[in-house]
């Protein structure tokens, strides 16, 4: 795609804050690059995070207008944006789905982009692993958001270890200090 003219069309599939996010980036390239197809199992929220991912890439490469984007809701609606017209499909649903939705993309012919983790049991795991082997024989590109693997100061640190600049390691334990769970802001009314 980057020496021809043809946009790269991405289908979203999960629309809560990391699939806006990973849209929003996407979006956010120097390549050419459309959002259009999305679902999510709530009907509710399509709208409103598409005009979120309108508003985030504005002025950026490839805006977009949400009104343009095919919309699916339901649990069942995965299937009709990896059967829309896209090339890949990015995958942020809740991990237990990943392994169900990966294997229909990786069957339809899909490039795929999904979060971690990829699966949360070992069904999930083998399924993933037996369409990971396919997606490589059919020249699939498959890519897995784990970023800390890709920021160059996490591969310096892992560098010097392997170079023995600590001296062995004999012991590793390893804390993630954030913010805490995300959790929807709710209004006092529908508290009550």
């Amino acid at each position: 795609f980057a020496a021809g003219d043809d946009a790269v069309k991405i289908g979203l599939v999960g629309m809560g804050g990391r699939g806006t996010g990973a849209a929003n980036q996407a979006l956010s390239t120097d390549g050419k690059v459309k959002l259009v197809a999305v679902a999510d199992a709530f009907w509710d929220v399509i709208d409103d995070q598409l005009k979120q991912i309108a508003n985030s890439v504005k002025g950026k490469p490839n805006e977009f207008n949400p009104e343009d984007v095919q919309k699916f809701g339901g649990l069942d609606a995965y299937k009709q944006v990896i059967d829309s017209d896209i090339d890949m499909v990015i995958l942020a649903t809740p991990p237990g789905f990943r392994p169900i939705h990966f294997a229909a993309a990786v069957d339809k012919g899909r490039h795929v982009f999904m979060e971690k983790p990829v699966a949360t049991d070992p069904s999930g795991v083998r399924l993933v692993l037996e369409k990971a082997k396919i997606a490589k024989e059919k020249n699939l590109k498959v890519g897995v958001g784990l970023q800390r693997r890709h920021e160059a100061p996490y591969q310096e640190l892992i560098q010097m270890v392997h170079d023995g600049v600590i001296g062995d390691v004999i012991m590793s334990r390893v804390y993630w200090n954030g913010g805490g769970v995300w959790e929807p802001k709710k209004t006092r009314e529908q508290v009550k």
